[in-house]
């Protein structure tokens, strides 16, 4: 009976260990998934929690860098812009040719698009001393798709 309570214990352990080493970053923050995240903010979702950069472009004003977002938790793409600038710049970022976003940000920061569920996306943006009011797709300033 000592055996196998010394068996047990070791057991319940080895369990402890290995789901405590579990990586449940962005899964546990994810208050959406797939098509239930089309049009929200990555951000306020937690889907950015998870997300890794699946393609860039560097448009030839210099001043940004456009990245493709994915989340697998969320199964979700969007657009992120940097201003890689040294000056505060206005900055666009469009999904495809759906979604987008304008900020004036300082150097170093991003202007988001919303995100969207389903594969085939591509990441659009630039960053100017003019705002972009509307939707950038040309292959100048796109990512390719994911």
């Amino acid at each position: 009976m000592q055996k196998f309570k010394i068996v047990l214990m070791v057991s319940i352990a080895i369990v402890i260990a290995s789901v405590s080493s579990f990586p449940l970053s962005g899964i546990a923050y994810a208050l959406c998934s797939g098509s239930g995240c089309n049009n929200t903010n990555p951000q306020t979702t937690g889907c950015s929690a998870d997300a890794a950069t699946v393609k860039t472009k560097y448009p030839a004003s210099g001043l940004a860098r456009v990245e493709l977002r994915f989340s697998d938790a969320c199964q979700t793409r969007w657009a992120r812009t940097v201003n890689i600038g040294s000056l505060n710049y206005w900055v666009n970022a469009t999904l495809r040719y759906w979604y987008y976003g304008v900020q004036y940000v300082a150097p170093g920061y991003t202007a988001y698009s919303n995100q969207r569920y389903g594969p085939g996306y591509r990441a659009c943006g630039d960053a100017g001393i003019s705002p972009v009011y509307g939707l950038i797709n040309d292959l100048a300033r796109c990512t390719g798709s994911y």
